[in-house]
């Protein structure tokens, strides 16, 4: 039997009288296969999460299907709703806490109830993006999830140890294949990144043979990055940006000014974040001008004499 169903699944009981739940999707497909779990909305303020879910879902019929897709697009409603990285209610980070506690606070058994829907993939994508006013375009690629991240077809692929408590490293440690995709944000070119989600993540079905048809070559040329760094403002104010969003994978010389976080009441210029390695990829960027806080995200650049191919990567 194969049919598109939608459940609900229970968290728990907030003290506002709300019964914290997470809608699952769940296509079983015409044929037998592997089953694979989809994320979205970890982070609440990446709203392009979610959409890339929803779009990725929708295009796919169970006739066409084989195995089965499991998927949560909004993983974390409450932070989703108030369009924040962090839980409201307990100020945590879900993508630090897996696999959770059943008896913790809410993010902790957010965490638990979605590492407990894990266990029963083959396969694991979660789908990020950037927040509110920054964009971002690259892959995770993990030893044990390879054929995923290359055939997602991100031009740049990050490989490093995956960090503590993340939905990537809980499905690591359960000899779960897995990639993790951070495409768009901050309301710029929107739909082409949601186009890219759709195109893309059924290349990568495709790749693991739950879709018929050999998977196309998305990017001509894929580079792998082993250092990753986040410039963050200490300031707050007005940033303006030297590179915007349509110029990610540019490579930039070290020392270059990538934006200027400005004072909007005395027009001061109170700092500037500069480009750190001899060379550096442009991986996130704002537009132009934006607003920024202290310890938002400013740009990403990765180093680009440190970087490798994937064949180059997996050769030993």
């Amino acid at each position: 039997m194969s049919d598109h169903t939608i459940e609900t699944v229970p968290v728990t009981r907030m003290g506002n009288g709300h019964d914290l739940e997470l809608t699952v999707h769940r296509i079983t497909g015409a044929r037998p296969g592997p089953t694979l779990v989809a994320f979205g909305g970890v982070h609440g303020d990446e709203a392009m999460g979610p959409e890339e879910v929803r779009r990725l879902v929708s295009s796919i019929s169970p006739a066409e299907l084989k195995g089965t897709i499991v998927a949560v697009p909004v993983a974390n409603p409450y932070a989703y709703d108030a369009m924040s990285r962090f839980t409201p209610q307990d100020g945590l980070n879900l993508n630090r806490i897996f696999p959770g506690d059943r008896n913790g606070s809410v993010t902790e058994q957010l965490a638990a109830v979605l590492a407990e829907i894990m266990l029963r993939a083959d396969y694991f994508v979660d789908f990020h993006s950037s927040g509110l006013y920054s964009t971002v375009e690259y892959g995770y690629i993990m030893d044990d999830g390879k054929e995923m991240a290359t055939s997602f077809g991100a031009a740049l692929l990050y490989h490093h140890a995956p960090y503590e408590g993340t939905s990537n490293a809980w499905a690591i440690k359960n000899n779960i294949a897995s990639t993790v995709c951070e495409l768009g944000g901050g309301g710029q070119l929107t739909d082409a990144f949601l186009a890219k989600a759709v195109r893309q993540g059924r290349n990568m079905l495709k790749a693991i043979d739950m879709l018929d048809g050999e998977p196309e070559t998305i990017a001509e040329q894929q580079i792998v990055m082993t250092e990753l760094v986040t410039l963050r403002p200490t300031r707050g104010g007005a940033m303006i940006s030297h590179f915007s969003p349509d110029r990610l994978g540019e490579v930039v010389k070290g020392g270059t000014v990538l934006g200027e976080v400005i004072d909007p009441y005395t027009f001061q210029v109170l700092e500037q974040l500069v480009a750190p390695y001899e060379s550096n990829i442009l991986v996130l960027s704002r537009e132009g001008y934006t607003r920024c806080s202290p310890g938002d995200y400013g740009f990403m650049v990765g180093n680009a004499d440190t970087t490798t191919t994937v064949d180059q990567l997996f050769a030993s």
